[in-house]
């Protein structure tokens, strides 16, 4: 393996942490910018559903072609301008509607560069090692984490949520340009090499070619099973954003949520190595039963501990289950259906991310506004993770039996630039 693939997994990784700090640092910004223009929290919190949500239009129905006609990279340059200026601007806000301006305006183009764009770079770049690959994409990601639980929380103190935003908008722009510009590259061949794993006499097609039309793969059970099931667990996801307000219901400073938001950042690093490692040697349905099952546990450590060092407990339990999706879900449609429309079936499968946190945020918000206590919704929780991998497990078991396994030539490229 070369120099320049491990460029491209850390560029991956730190275009990937965009999403972790935006996603995470929510939790510090939109509440004290609640307060500040006087409106509910819940309302606020829509900035999260249409930021995902404008992401997910644009992944599932031209994720595929812009992909194939523009490049990663130069989406990964356009998209840091175009978020970095929009994040920036929203510090300026006074009122609600400039504000789902601007999530959309920042969330139009960002996830099919970030999630999607590092998922086919991956894809791409490397035929063998594909878990332990996202795994350590993923890890570098949770760097976004880190920001958001040491950097935000002093930073939203000092200047409010308008220098917080502020912060995360250069940021967009500056790892954009950094990762676009000089570590990023759209194929091995763009740079005379070849996929990482690839032999001289085996295409990558190879591995994991199927028949059928992708229309028939999109109209099928597994498709829709293993798509609703991601959903309703990006949904559950979407707590992390409560996460400092569930941690003051147990007794918790904003500056102590910070450090466990940096703790679960920092837990990520080595969860997610081990869990694409893990992938690779039991298989998706094993790897996913394990996160699903310490969801579930860390949902009950959740409503039951108080106090700082057992939300630590319950935040390094849920470390795992945290970072989940973003390493198997390309992992897991690649099972299921092959290579063949792969990345046809990621522009919908990375789409469930914000479209289940769309779903889940105002959700978790609501909760609190009119129950005064996030309990009742982590119990809930518990059954919607029992449906979510039920979903999920009856697609990977039953989708490789309707795909025929053959050696082809070399495929049409994922990528062009």
């Amino acid at each position: 393996m070369t120099l320049r693939h491990w460029f491209v997994v850390i560029g991956s990784g730190l275009i990937m942490a965009l999403n972790v700090l935006m996603f995470l640092g929510g939790g510090l910004l939109l509440p004290p910018m609640a307060a500040s223009l006087g409106v509910s929290l819940g309302s606020v919190m829509v900035f999260t559903s249409i930021n995902a949500l404008s992401g997910a239009v644009v992944m599932s129905t031209a994720g595929s072609f812009l992909i194939r006609r523009v490049g990663v990279r130069a989406l990964i340059l356009v998209c840091g301008v175009l978020s970095g200026v929009s994040l920036y601007a929203i510090s300026y806000v006074t009122s609600l509607p400039a504000l789902y301006v601007g999530a959309f305006t920042a969330g139009c183009l960002m996830p099919l560069a970030t999630q999607m764009g590092g998922a086919v770079l991956v894809n791409e770049w490397f035929v063998k090692r594909r878990g332990t690959m996202l795994g350590i994409v993923m890890s570098t990601a949770s760097l976004g984490g880190v920001v958001a639980g040491t950097v935000l929380p002093p930073v939203v103190i000092s200047g409010g949520w308008e220098l917080g935003f502020r912060v995360v908008g250069l940021t967009n722009l500056g790892v954009c340009l950094l990762t676009g510009l000089f570590l990023v590259r759209g194929r091995p061949a763009h740079v005379n090499l070849r996929a990482y794993g690839a032999l001289d006499d085996v295409s990558q097609a190879d591995l994991g070619r199927s028949h059928g039309t992708a229309s028939a793969a999109f109209a099928s059970p597994q498709f829709i099973a293993l798509t609703v099931g991601l959903v309703l667990y990006s949904m559950l996801m979407a707590m992390q954003q409560q996460f400092p307000g569930l941690m003051r219901e147990h007794g918790l400073s904003l500056e102590a949520a910070g450090t466990l938001l940096a703790l679960l950042s920092v837990a990520n690093i080595a969860a997610t190595l081990l869990f694409g490692a893990l992938n690779d040697r039991i298989g998706p349905l094993l790897s996913a039963a394990l996160a699903w099952l310490l969801l579930i546990v860390s949902l009950g450590l959740f409503v039951m501990a108080n106090g700082y060092a057992a939300q630590a407990v319950a935040i390094l339990v849920y470390s795992i289950p945290a970072i989940a999706t973003p390493v198997i879900t390309p992992i897991l449609y690649r099972h299921t259906f092959g290579d063949t429309h792969l990345v046809a079936l990621l522009g919908v499968g990375i789409a469930t991310m914000p479209v289940g946190v769309a779903l889940g945020a105002p959700l978790w918000g609501s909760v609190k506004d009119l129950l005064g206590s996030y309990t009742p919704g982590l119990v809930i929780a518990g059954g919607v993770t029992i449906v979510s991998f039920g979903l999920i497990a009856y697609a990977l078991i039953t989708g490789p039996k309707r795909r025929i396994l053959r050696s082809k030539p070399e495929r049409e490229p994922i990528v062009s630039a």
